[in-house]
């Protein structure tokens, strides 16, 4: 899979077909998390998953990603993408990439290396998102997810103050 692949199928149109659980949020190991199936028309068999993780004791520490379940059993289920928040760790990169939220890629060379998720040292930080829902509305819209209302709500509510 080269890298402009990965972009487009990130990129492609995609439909929420389910979330466990189905309203909020369970709480397992400290955090709070949620499971989404996505399908689209554009990508063949391959299907995608969503999970979202929350730490309960740190709301910032958390993290976003986009799972690819490809029809190649060469390639298997692939982690494409990682919207994190802020961990808190100390980053050996010396870049403090944990002190603010940050995007993990996979690239075409992590998938030929053999790894199946984006590595730490592919990262870039960003300011489109601070919280844990202003990290999935930009994921949401990133990965093209046309109907978030039934699933998630609490997205399309608006802020009352900023």
């Amino acid at each position: 899979m080269t890298d402009e692949e990965i972009a487009q199928i990130i990129g492609v149109p995609k439909t929420i077909v389910s979330k466990t659980p189905m309203k909020g949020y369970r709480e397992q190991n400290g955090h709070r998390r949620c499971d989404v199936e996505l399908r689209s028309e554009s990508v063949g068999d391959g299907t995608f998953l969503v999970f979202v993780r929350q730490n309960l004791m740190f709301i910032e520490n958390f993290s976003i990603g986009l799972r690819y379940r490809s029809d190649d059993p060469a390639l298997g289920t692939v982690t494409l993408v990682r919207y994190n928040g802020p961990h808190g760790e100390l980053s050996k990169g010396g870049d403090e990439h944990f002190f603010s939220p940050h995007i993990h890629r996979i690239t075409e060379q992590e998938i030929a290396s053999g790894s199946l998720q984006p590595q730490e040292k592919h990262r870039e930080p960003t300011d489109r998102y601070s919280t844990l829902e202003q990290g999935l509305a930009v994921f949401f819209e990133d990965i093209g997810v046309s109907n978030l209302d039934p699933w998630f709500p609490e997205l399309s509510q608006g802020v009352l103050f900023q």
